[in-house]
């Protein structure tokens, strides 16, 4: 699909509810309390891509975060606005694809990006999170090689890809699991560089499971 016909199919999609993603993913929440909380306890400027409906941007923004968030549904992104107002909280939303957001060097101590798969982006993130900043991603990807789990991508990600698209982070999480009839990774890196207080090592599980 082109972009406009991608705009069309969300648009249609949020019009009709899609209910199952207005509240934040067990994975995201049990990563922010073991990879987030304790290096930035005073919250910070997050990016949440490809948003949706904001199920991550509004709970970020409910403690504290300055939180920019980015869908090419207008759809969406206006029921994320009214919903933001009546929850008092602040964010900065763009409607447009994620590949057309203008990223700044090193802005972001929190980058989120789930289900959204654009190998091009990486580059950008990396580029746009601060030093020790934070990039939590979960993603279908290409479970077995003759296809038994199907993914919703024409071209998703390889087992073991995902590290390989952002090779300036360290690796502090990263699990590849077969669900729901399809692949999923679960990733949580820092970009090097800076003071970040100490976080656990590269875990096997998270507390969720």
């Amino acid at each position: 699909m082109n972009s406009k016909e991608q705009r069309a199919h969300w648009d249609l999609k949020y019009e009709q509810g899609l209910t199952s993603l207005t509240q934040p993913d067990p994975f995201f929440i049990s990563a922010y309390g073991q990879f987030v909380d304790q290096s930035f306890p005073n919250a910070g400027v997050a990016l949440d891509l490809a948003c949706g409906l904001g199920r991550h941007a509004l709970w970020l923004a409910s403690r504290q975060w300055r939180v920019s968030g980015v869908d090419l549904s207008d759809v969406a992104i206006g029921k994320l606005s009214r919903a933001a107002l009546e929850l008092n909280v602040n964010l900065d939303l763009f409607v447009g694809d994620a590949a057309e957001y203008k990223f700044e060097p090193a802005r972001f101590d929190l980058i989120v990006l789930f289900y959204h798969l654009d190998r091009s982006l990486f580059p950008k993130i990396v580029s746009a999170l601060k030093p020790s900043g934070l990039l939590i991603c979960k993603m279908s990807l290409q479970w077995d090689s003759d296809g038994r789990f199907a993914t919703v991508s024409a071209n998703p990600l390889g087992r073991n890809e995902l590290p390989l698209l952002v090779p300036e982070l360290h690796v502090l999480y990263q699990e590849e699991r077969p669900v729901c009839g399809r692949g999923v990774v679960e990733f949580v890196g820092r970009k090097l560089g800076g003071s970040p207080k100490t976080t656990p090592e590269l875990r096997s599980t998270l507390t969720w499971r």
